[in-house]
């Protein structure tokens, strides 16, 4: 069954998420931290590999006005460095309001205020894959 990777990148974290076996639920893995725990890259294409990943999902992000910025400039040439990396098929999805629709379900969860940095971002990169997965069709309907 078909494995996802989703990411939220950003300069100092990026954050990470997984789907289930089956391709249609993705959850939060964790965090890498740029420099502290070494090439960003390198720990996408480990979790790849170690879940067997058949693509990856990289948050592209969107000004609210519609533009790209510096770090979407900077989030397409990571996209492009996984995939060289990886050999996996890497794709980009507007991540638009995710770090703010994260709050949002961090505090639903009754997480605690001053939580732990990074935890918004492997959230962030849930929604990230979760909206391309309930976007996508079924990896059956590609073939």
């Amino acid at each position: 069954m078909p494995v996802f990777i989703g990411i939220d990148y950003g300069l100092r974290r990026v954050g990470l998420a997984a789907s289930d076996p089956s391709g249609t639920l993705a959850s939060a893995v964790g965090v890498h931290r740029t420099p502290e725990d070494g090439s960003a890259v390198e720990a996408v294409a480990r979790l790849a590999a170690e879940r067997g990943a058949e693509a990856v999902v990289v948050g592209l992000p969107i000004t609210a006005d519609g533009r790209e910025g510096d770090i979407a400039v900077k989030a397409r040439a990571f996209a492009e460095h996984l995939r060289a990396a990886t050999g996996l098929p890497v794709h980009m999805l507007d991540e638009r309001f995710s770090s703010a629709e994260a709050d949002h379900w961090l505090r639903l969860s009754g997480k605690r205020r001053r939580r732990p940095k990074g935890e918004r971002d492997a959230v962030a990169a849930e929604i990230i894959l979760q909206r391309w997965l309930d976007s996508e069709p079924p990896p059956e309907a590609n073939a």
